[in-house]
């Protein structure tokens, strides 16, 4: 039986198992993971998984049935891990990486130039079904490894393939996009607070129309400028608060914030070079 191994990973990780075990790619006995924190590994083997806190043990006891690897450790973890996994893995075994900023070329540094790499952008929403994946491939992963990669992916949202000179900017558009998200939603329920709506009123009347906002622009196969004309109404209140956003620079905040976490991204793959 052909197994698959996460190393770190987190709530990403656990999304990733669930997914595609779901999907029936692997079995949930098929899936290893490798965690430091012992409490982790306690709470990996309830849910059904085989969990362990040594790395080349599982691997070394394993390879022969490895067939894919997943490395989603932290990036002060990185370093220990790759060094461990160089030492560990076999040659040709598929490594999924899912860290920001770490490139390709870094990898195959680390890991020799025959390994197959894919190099993959998950995002927050993947943890319930509905997240996006960016994925890239060394020359290596080729046929039925790519189309592998994709179902992976597919199990815990949508995916599209891209150049991995783009990665930074799809890093900083829907890697760390929910946060923005998150905090528009966040300052629009405080406004609501500051101008006289209790807390629970207010979360609830923005997080639904949030909710209803997406799904009415995904439905009705709308663009964002097209439904936001359809509501803006000449003179109305709708007008009056776009006019008070456009005024005060929101558009330049916005892209200077994506700006940043993009020179940023850039600035993490120098640093794990």
């Amino acid at each position: 039986m052909k197994k698959l191994i996460i190393i770190g990973g987190g709530n990403m990780g656990f999304a990733i198992a669930s997914g595609i075990s779901k999907k029936g790619l692997f079995s949930n006995r098929s899936i290893l993971f490798i965690e430091k924190k012992s409490e982790r590994v306690n709470y990996l083997k309830r849910m059904g998984y085989f969990a362990s806190n040594d790395l080349i043990k599982t691997i070394v006891k394993e390879r022969k049935l490895v067939e894919v690897v997943i490395l989603a450790v932290k990036p002060g973890d990185f370093n220990d891990s790759i060094t461990l996994l160089k030492k560990s893995v076999q040659k040709n075994t598929l490594v999924i990486s899912i860290l920001a900023g770490v490139k390709i070329k870094s990898l195959e540094f680390h890991l020799g130039k025959k390994q197959p790499i894919a190099r993959i952008m998950p995002n927050t929403p993947c943890q319930i079904g509905e997240g996006i994946s960016a994925l890239a491939f060394n020359r290596n992963v080729t046929g039925k490894r790519k189309d592998k990669v994709r179902k992976i992916f597919a199990s815990i949202g949508k995916t599209i393939e891209i150049n991995e000179n783009s990665f930074d900017l799809i890093t900083a558009i829907s890697g760390s996009g929910p946060a923005y998200f998150c905090y528009f939603i966040e300052s629009m329920i405080d406004s609501g607070k500051k101008l006289g709506l209790n807390q629970k009123l207010s979360n609830k009347l923005i997080l639904q129309t949030a909710k209803g906002t997406l799904l009415l622009l995904d439905k009705n196969n709308l663009s964002p400028n097209e439904l936001r004309k359809s509501v803006t109404s000449p003179n109305g209140t709708t007008e009056a608060a776009l006019k008070t956003f456009q005024k005060k620079g929101l558009a330049k905040i916005i892209f200077s914030g994506i700006n940043a976490a993009k020179e940023r991204s850039i600035e993490l793959g120098r640093l794990n070079k």
